[in-house]
């Protein structure tokens, strides 16, 4: 957690999976060391691909990966079944380094992606 907290800006956003919205560097850093304690202590999380990297104005950057997250047990006992999700991250060019300014997860539905419209047009 040590390394990923050196990523976040000082004033860094974070939106979860489930819609928590996170503040500056301390929020974010104790919620997910809280969170990766509870529930995702010896699970396995497997970043699948980066899916794009697009450069903004300024030297940002807005960056789409996808993660695989093995089985989890939710703060309320709820076993959860292994899925994907997508993250999205802005990054910004901070002395000699890029760090995270927002990022976000969204579990992805994997039904749902049968019914993609963008998808079924490249088939």
């Amino acid at each position: 957690m040590d390394a990923m907290a050196k990523l976040y800006a000082g004033d860094v956003h974070w939106v979860n999976i489930v819609g928590m919205h996170w503040q500056g560097k301390a929020q974010v850093d104790q919620a997910h060391r809280a969170y990766f304690d509870i529930m995702f202590k010896g699970v396995p999380l497997t970043l699948e691909a980066i899916e794009s990297v697009v450069a903004l104005p300024g030297g940002a950057l807005v960056a789409v990966l996808r993660w695989a997250v093995g089985a989890f047990r939710t703060p309320f006992g709820q076993q959860m079944p292994p899925s994907r999700d997508r993250m999205s991250l802005v990054l910004i060019p901070q002395a000699d380094e890029i760090v995270i300014a927002h990022g976000s997860n969204v579990q992805i539905d994997e039904q749902a992606q049968n019914s993609d419209p963008i998808r079924q047009k490249q088939r």
